[in-house]
């Protein structure tokens, strides 16, 4: 277990000096249930968080942030090193970081920061079948990535922080139901995308904006945005397919997936 601290030396970029203001929680728990901050997120209030990834491997994750995290380079958006749905659990641990991009006309523009974690102790015990393998072969290994997304046990995050101010909630979406339409309907759950897209309703998008899903079971997709809860949705296919975008054959943010893959293969050799 480390303790991560605040490192000197480092530059914070433009993006991540203004705070915007806490956002109420509207699913009637404690604040302290969630523990997770960003460059224009609710900062944490519980001390310096204790991750269950080594520091050998968060080195990796970009560089440490003003509030414990990684900051993704590429926007400079801080992610903090864990995030906590259930406190009856283990807290899920930063494992991938990475950037979505878009090429318009000749140039890149960074869409959102994406961060995901994953309950590293849950995952190596309903993994262990990997166990033999080493982390570069692991890494390229998709069946690897499968049995994560299809886990039951095993509880992930996905973190977005918008970082475009091009990107507005219909283009999100838009990108979005691209890829979930034909996985839903192949599992006979069109309507499913329904209630998934209506969770976005009346929300502002602009740089900065924090949305998060949970899967704490891969049964039950928890959506928050700007820190407010906006829904649960029972779908296994939707988690399964939301997930599958990320860590799937065909990724959407490839440097997210790859430090992903072999930043949980190298915990699975740790002690």
């Amino acid at each position: 277990m480390v303790v991560f601290q605040v490192r000197d030396g480092y530059q914070v970029p433009e993006a991540s000096k203004n705070p915007a203001p806490v956002f109420a929680n509207a699913s009637g728990l404690k604040a302290d249930n969630f523990r997770f901050w960003s460059a224009q997120a609710a900062p944490f209030s519980g001390g310096i968080p204790v991750a269950s990834l080594s520091s050998s491997i968060l080195s990796g994750l970009g560089r440490p942030g003003t509030k414990g995290g990684r900051e993704e380079p590429a926007t400079g958006y801080e992610f903090p090193s864990e995030y906590c749905y259930l406190r009856t659990k283990n807290c899920p641990s930063l494992a991938g970081l990475g950037v979505r991009s878009k090429k318009i006309i000749i140039k890149d523009i960074h869409v959102y920061a994406l961060g995901i974690y994953v309950d590293v102790p849950a995952a190596k015990s309903a993994l262990s079948s990997f166990k033999k393998k080493s982390v570069d072969e692991l890494a390229k290994d998709q069946s690897f990535y499968n049995a994560v997304v299809s886990a039951s046990n095993v509880e992930k995050t996905l973190r977005l922080v918008i970082s475009s101010r091009l990107v507005d909630q219909k283009k999100f979406l838009e990108a979005l139901e691209e890829r979930l339409a034909p996985r839903l309907k192949q599992a006979g759950q069109p309507e499913t995308l329904v209630k998934f897209k209506k969770q976005f309703d009346g929300v502002h998008f602009e740089r900065g904006l924090e949305i998060a899903f949970t899967c704490p079971d891969n049964k039950n997709l928890v959506t928050k945005i700007g820190g407010q809860q906006k829904g649960v949705i029972t779908s296994s296919a939707l988690c399964s397919s939301l997930f599958d975008i990320y860590l799937g054959s065909d990724p959407v943010s490839k440097d997210a997936k790859d430090t992903f893959g072999r930043n949980l293969a190298a915990s699975f050799h740790e002690h």
